[in-house]
């Protein structure tokens, strides 16, 4: 396997360098995971899954952020984690500086360098997020991720569509129109498009209605908050505006997309 080869094929597809060179890195990355015997215990979520959803490049991401289940997120655990995935041929995986605390909007969890270096000493890094899947209720999805350098793909877990907006929204719910999460907007749009609206009431249930630092207790609060949020312009300028806005349509659209998706909710309510 040469970094190098697969890179310049990735900046061939459409990818800048940057991104080019996470592609690579989250594709030998998920390769690993999946042939690993941590595979059952570790779900992807964010960006990576979103890119590979929608399948387009504007929704490109640098980061590779993952949850672990039903493992410690001690610095232990990470080394153990790490060291498990040297299992693909011709690529070493190790870590790469110092494992950090992470205290961002509304999430904790921890950040590592990993670093990947190929049998002809090129190498480059990645960055990667953990965090804990807590909600043991909901069940994840198998998903095959395409990846460059191998035609069966990667077989992960992943967290599903109605889990990732009802995540997305649990956060926006809570920030409201200090929000900086302006990519949030677009990813909860299309996700609006791709949900059951039973599983997605269930998954309310758990990230919202079910966890006591929420005020909401059912859709109809959910909605006027939203609508609350919505109503300010300036912060629907900021959205709009965004540089991570991915998705060539109106704002007014957009929200409308959202709210209908929750409006359904509240018909089987």
């Amino acid at each position: 396997m040469d970094l190098n080869e697969l890179i310049k094929l990735e900046i061939s597809n459409g990818y800048g360098d940057a991104d080019a060179q996470a592609k690579v890195c989250q594709d030998i990355i998920l390769k690993a995971i999946a042939t690993s015997s941590l595979s059952r215990n570790i779900t992807i979520k964010g960006g990576v899954v979103m890119r590979s959803k929608t399948r387009n490049i504007r929704r490109a991401t640098q980061d590779l952020d993952i949850d672990f289940i039903r493992l410690s997120l001690s610095n232990e655990a990470i080394d153990t984690f790490i060291s498990k995935l040297n299992c693909l041929d011709g690529i070493t995986l190790k870590r790469y500086g110092e494992i950090e605390e992470l205290k961002q909007q509304d999430y904790k969890g921890k950040r590592v360098f990993i670093q990947l270096q190929d049998d002809a000493g090129n190498m480059i890094v990645n960055k990667l997020d953990i965090g804990v899947h807590t909600h043991l209720n909901l069940e994840q999805e198998e998903y095959c991720f395409d990846i460059a350098f191998d035609e069966e793909g990667a077989s992960v877990l992943i967290n599903t569509n109605e889990q990732m907006f009802a995540e997305k929204l649990q956060s926006l719910l809570r920030l409201g129109t200090i929000s900086t999460r302006y990519k949030d907007i677009f990813d909860m749009y299309y996700l609006s498009q791709h949900v059951d609206s039973y599983a997605l009431c269930r998954c309310l249930d758990t990230c919202v209605f079910s966890d006591s630092r929420m005020r909401e207790n059912n859709l109809q609060e959910i909605l006027a908050r939203l609508e609350f949020t919505f109503q300010n312009k300036n912060y629907l300028k900021r959205v709009d505006r965004a540089k991570t806005k991915w998705i060539d349509l109106e704002i007014d659209t957009v929200v409308e997309g959202i709210k209908s998706a929750l409006e359904k909710c509240k018909q089987i309510e």
